[in-house]
This record gives C-alpha cells, structure tokens and sequence, in this order.
C-alpha cells in the first residue's frame, strides 16, 4: 500500500471532512514507516477521541 493510499483511509477512519489541509497525495516522499506506524494505529483502534485526532493530525503535517 503506498503513502497515499494509507492516507486516505487513515483520513476516512477518523472522519475527516475538510481533507483541503491534509492532501494524500503530498505524502508521496514522506517516510514510509512513519506513516504506517501511524495508519497501524489508526486502524487498530475502534474509535478515536479528539485530542488523538488532533495529535494524530498535528503528526501528519510534521511528515511532509
């Protein structure tokens, strides 16, 4: 799976609306493992609260 692709349905899990912040596809030449670390916790977990949606988001922009 690439980058974007985990992206996406990390972005779909945690019911992102307003994805023009977050855009897959600017991930491409992110570190791979970094975001699979962050797409295997994602979806491992059944819900998420706000404060890891907001930590999880403020992860993701420091990968770009």
């Amino acid at each position: 799976m690439t980058n974007e692709q985990m992206i996406e349905k990390i972005l779909d899990k945690m019911n992102i609306i307003n994805r023009g912040a977050i855009k897959a596809e600017e991930y491409n030449r992110a570190d791979a493992s970094a975001v699979k670390e962050i797409y295997d916790y994602v979806m491992n977990r059944s819900s998420l609260s706000i404060s890891e949606v907001d930590g999880i988001v403020e992860e993701l922009g420091q990968l770009t």
